[in-house]
């Protein structure tokens, strides 16, 4: 498998808190990746996990141990680290000496390993509040979000997906989905973007052992539990507009690189487990940087304004809100996904440019 292509897939686990939000694998369908109207949306979402285990109930012939996707690979024969140990700062503001804990966030994690290590708990305790990207537990439970998190993944301008990829990619693609019974008409209406999302969810989907829910989702559901106040570091808003940062002429290429590269299950399972590992270990490094030696010329313009929106843009903002938290002297534990850390723009040497100490914590 291609590493810009694993890095397309990966995008989801690191820097996306509202695509990968459930702790089951409920497998899509074309309710679930589809909408009949804006209103009926989160209905349909709800609806369908309901619709499903009726189905299977009437189906005798039915193995419920079968992926509907295909072959699958199970993440425990490429992953060797159970014990977890996530990148983490503590930030001083010298001024007023006030400090916070930045986390490092990943999306997706497999379903055996250890518990979090015992200073971030003591963190997460002592501290009044959690700062995330967004509190997708309450997406899934608030159909008005899930209805706004739906329009904000389509087109609003008249044009369909066909106005937007060619014609024989357009047709691929329905194909493929088609294929797995996640296809209807009304997905016309959802961008390129939502398309590579759901995509790379398939991917996600065939990992054996691997929990569609990260540190976010666990830090959230404590926090709710504990009666902790939960910060929305970003609005809604900006995770669809960074889910939506692809050009046409680079959707169509990620669309078809996808596509293409389906069927390699052991490749993105290898792939996920040196990230997996990476993060486990309290690498602060996790970035999206590729080799881009064969990637086509003409698109790396297109490139560099997808990264900007997705990664630098967002880096920004986040700064700029652990700042003002810090400042405010807010008792919060804040959370990211690990690749908003990473490199020259990364939220904590953004913030040690402002004149915060930053010190990583081993």
């Amino acid at each position: 498998m291609k590493k810009k292509l694993v890095l397309l897939i990966m995008t989801t686990i690191l820097c996306f808190g509202v695509t990968a939000c459930g702790k089951d694998k409920d497998y899509p369908s074309s309710d679930t990746v589809n909408t009949q109207s804006k209103e009926e949306a989160s209905n349909d979402i709800t609806e369908n996990s309901e619709d499903n285990k009726e189905e299977d109930n009437n189906d005798s012939n039915t193995d419920t141990n079968e992926n509907p996707f295909g072959s699958t690979a199970d993440i425990n024969e490429y992953i060797s680290t159970k014990e977890i140990d996530p990148p983490l700062w503590k930030v001083t503001d010298p001024e007023s000496g006030n400090t916070m804990y930045l986390l490092g966030t990943i999306h997706l994690l497999p379903s055996d390993v250890s518990e979090y290590p015992a200073d971030l708990m003591d963190i997460y305790n002592n501290c009044e509040c959690i700062a995330v990207e967004y509190d997708v537990t309450a997406l899934l439970s608030d159909m008005k979000l899930q209805i706004e998190y739906a329009n904000g993944m389509l087109y609003t301008d008249g044009t369909k997906i066909q106005n937007h990829i060619s014609e024989e990619t357009y047709n691929k693609a329905k194909d493929y989905f088609t294929s797995i019974g996640a296809y209807s008409k009304m997905l016309d209406m959802y961008t390129a973007g939502y398309w590579i999302n759901q995509l790379s969810t398939v991917m996600y989907y065939r990992l054996d052992n691997v929990e569609m829910a990260g540190t976010d989702v666990y830090f959230l559901e404590k926090a709710h539990k504990d009666g902790k106040e939960v910060i929305n570091i970003e609005d809604l808003s900006i995770q669809t507009s960074a889910l939506n940062a692809y050009t046409d002429d680079y959707a169509e290429y990620s669309i078809n690189d996808l596509l293409d590269n389906m069927d390699d299950i052991e490749g993105f399972a290898e792939a996920y487990s040196e990230l997996y590992e990476s993060w486990a270990n309290g690498d602060g490094e996790i970035g999206m940087d590729s080799d881009l030696s064969d990637f086509p010329e003409e698109l790396l313009d297109d490139y560099e304004i997808y990264m900007d929106i997705l990664l630098d843009d967002r880096n920004q903002n986040m700064a700029q809100k652990a700042a003002q938290y810090i400042k405010e002297g807010k008792n919060c534990l804040f959370m990211v996904g690990a690749a908003h850390y990473s490199g020259e723009n990364g939220v904590d040497n953004l913030l040690e440019n402002m004149g915060f100490v930053v010190e990583k914590v081993e």
